[in-house]
């Protein structure tokens, strides 16, 4: 694809030698070469490749440098047997971000488990963060809903075609008049189905195959997963501009998680609905989304009202 013609370096960063018997390996990638730095955080069972539309519109602006990593369970990262947690992945990110000396003025993007990987970085550390983009996401515990749970339960247990483990995927992800729809940008494919076939095709066969030890860690992250309105509160205090955006069609996380956000954060948060846009807005959506990111990290830079991070 022509997005790795971005692609500067990749490898692996080892993370967690304070925190546990042995450390684990963390697979990153750093596109493009720009002064100002975008750390990508990807959610549940997904590889760092879904971020392709994203890191390659940032790093061809030439203002961005933009690191894409796979969590702890996925992709080309270790996957230890055990139960995670957010919070134990938003230290992994913090580490990798230690590697590479990013210790302030980062860009932090998540969506989904994404998302709330990054609450949790941003509750730890505000000031090594410049802004702060939370994308599908919750605060609280996901309670998964009943499409999510039908249509998994059918993936895991009574699908064997991997073709009608595909579709079921992409109809739990995107919205059905979307995916009936011809692409808006210049394409082969003649819908948006084949369009979101041919990209998850795609990102499977750069990555490695999701050991089911590794998708069951992180949803037990997700389920656990709980930042209270206190830390919102001290998120919003340390001045981090933040943007929440959301579809109205997302059968993953709720919407309501994200208004509940919006109303703990008030007027110092931003606030973007794609209405009747699923759970992967960067995916569906992404010359709006990308414009967006561009925005919200351009207002960030502007805004000379908060402390200065130690370095």
């Amino acid at each position: 694809m022509k997005h790795l013609s971005t692609l500067r370096e990749k490898g692996h960063v080892e993370v967690g030698l304070q925190r546990q018997s042995s450390p684990i390996k963390i697979y990153y990638e750093m596109h493009g070469n720009g002064p100002e730095n975008v750390l990508l955080v990807m959610g549940l069972s997904s590889a760092c490749s879904a971020w392709d539309l994203q890191t390659k519109y940032l790093a061809e602006t030439g203002k961005y440098t933009v690191i894409v990593f796979d969590n702890r369970g996925m992709g080309f990262s270790d996957s230890p047997i055990g139960i995670y947690s957010t919070s134990q992945m938003a230290i992994d990110a913090l580490e990798l971000l230690d590697h590479f000396g990013w210790n302030n003025n980062v860009h932090l993007v998540g969506i989904s488990m994404g998302g709330m990987i990054s609450l949790e970085m941003a509750d730890a550390e505000p000031l090594r963060f410049q802004s702060l983009t939370l994308t599908s996401t919750t605060s609280k515990r996901n309670i998964p809903t009943w499409a999510a749970i039908s249509t998994l339960s059918k993936i895991a247990l009574f699908y064997r075609d991997p073709k009608d483990q595909l579709n079921a995927a992409i109809d739990l992800v995107f919205p059905p008049d979307w995916l009936s729809q011809k692409p808006v940008s210049i394409s082969e494919h003649a819908t948006n189905r084949e369009l979101a076939t041919h990209g998850l095709i795609g990102h499977f066969a750069r990555s490695r195959r999701q050991p089911l030890h590794g998708n069951i860690g992180q949803a037990i992250a997700c389920l656990r997963h709980n930042v209270s309105d206190d830390r919102l509160l001290n998120i919003r205090a340390s001045g981090l501009p933040i943007m929440i955006v959301t579809g109205t069609y997302d059968n993953l996380v709720r919407p309501e998680y994200s208004y509940h956000m919006k109303k703990v954060f008030a007027e110092d948060a931003r606030f973007e609905l794609f209405e009747g846009s699923g759970h992967a807005i960067p995916e569906e959506q992404p010359d709006r989304y990308n414009n967006l990111l561009i925005d919200h990290f351009t207002i960030a830079n502007n805004n000379n009202k908060r402390p200065t991070a130690k370095l």
